[in-house]
């Protein structure tokens, strides 16, 4: 007869994002008198618990005193709905800031503003949403479907907030801050989130932008921003927003010497990144960089990987070839002078592993044998100046 309490939880501006989670817990409190007023409501019009419609189709009309009564009730759900609303509108700086702090010192981590918010990042913007704090524990909350990439690189912390133009709350941007903890977990999503639509920008080494929004990785964080909108207007707020991030956070950037291992020759530098787990479905590859080539009209990609010393390395090729012919690999000769080779073809196409020093090294699915054992040649003399 009355709505369940997970039902009610679910409704819109009554449960859910505007009221649940991190930022409105006060929507617990909201909730429970709306729940105790539906019920009151319930119980005037049909006089009992456990009334048919037959039962009450037997009343007859309501008297005045249930008429006016009820009136009242629904004028104060009404009412709650209706400040409910436009609350979400009017947000008090202050609260937002001490919301903020609470909710930073309670996470994993959070991020170091300098004593600035993320509003007070953004010039000629207002906060359209409080500041939302999210740790590993409720990610999916946010970000279901996409929680576990971040889970699985080390994800500390999440603090999202939308902001909108001033007196243009249809005009806004919802920032994702994403405490990464490592430059390398930073760069790790940041790769493999890239767009396909991606255009580099002068921000950052590792910076971009698609038609509605901009990405970047400073330091220990990975930023997104998304807009509602692809004006001009908007594009310069989120430049600006990222220069000032840039600037206030006290993150730092460290060299990723691998990044400078690739061969340089027929690369697509952008399509390079780091697999903090699990690469290419092994379960002990990790912290795995790669990067895609187009040589002669053939596709392969390079993979490599700083390992503790090189018995890890040399042991990684055995396990990693073992595994390719346990899902139906087959081995293949190759006359190529690199000590302890391995080429596996498999699935129409080529794996070639080796290890040189305390790196683990190799070509990807490549479409040619003899051009995979060529470039392995080319990667084998570049590792040479960085390779213990």
């Amino acid at each position: 007869m009355f709505w369940p309490i997970n039902e009610i939880n679910s409704l819109p501006f009554i449960g859910g994002k505007i009221l649940g989670g991190t930022s409105y817990r006060t929507g617990r409190f909201w909730r429970k008198w709306i729940f105790f007023l539906a019920i009151c409501y319930c119980f005037i019009i049909t006089g009992k618990e456990g009334l048919g419609v037959e039962d009450i189709s037997a009343m007859g009309r309501p008297t005045k005193s249930e008429t006016y009564i009820s009136l009242g009730i629904l004028l104060a759900l009404a009412g709650i709905v209706i400040g409910v609303f436009l609350k979400q509108f009017h947000y008090n700086p202050a609260i937002l800031v001490a919301r903020f702090s609470k909710a930073g010192n309670s996470a994993t981590s959070f991020v170091d503003l300098s004593g600035d918010t993320l509003t007070d990042l953004a010039e000629g913007m207002v906060a359209l949403s409080p500041p939302e704090i999210f740790g590993p524990e409720n990610l999916s909350d946010k970000i279901n479907g996409k929680a576990e990439l971040y889970l699985s690189a080390g994800f500390l912390s999440l603090l999202t907030q939308r902001l909108a133009e001033k007196g243009d709350p249809g005009s806004w941007m919802e920032v994702f801050v994403y405490d990464m903890g490592t430059v390398r977990r930073s760069f790790a999503v940041y790769s493999v989130q890239r767009r396909p639509d991606a255009e580099n920008i002068p921000l950052k080494d590792f910076a971009y932008r698609t038609e509605n929004a901009l990405f970047f990785a400073h330091g220990r964080y990975y930023v997104e921003m998304i807009a509602s909108v692809t004006t001009g207007k908007m594009e310069e707020a989120m430049r600006l927003f990222a220069h000032r991030f840039i600037e206030k956070t006290g993150a730092h950037d460290e060299r990723i010497d691998e990044l400078t291992l690739f061969p340089r020759e027929h690369l697509d530098k952008d399509s390079i990144m780091l697999l903090i787990s699990d690469a290419f479905g092994f379960d002990r590859l990790e912290n795995v960089f790669m990067a895609n080539y187009t040589v002669e009209n053939t596709e392969l990609t390079a993979f490599l990987s700083l390992r503790e010393d090189s018995s890890e390395a040399s042991g990684l090729v055995a396990a990693y070839h073992g595994f390719l012919i346990e899902n139906g690999g087959v081995d293949v000769k190759s006359d190529i002078p690199i000590p302890g080779v391995k080429l596996v073809e498999i699935l129409d196409t080529f794996e070639l592993i080796f290890s040189h020093g305390k790196f683990l090294a190799g070509v990807h699915a490549a479409e040619d044998k003899g051009e995979a054992e060529k470039f392995a040649g080319t990667l084998m003399r570049t590792l040479s100046g960085g390779a213990t």
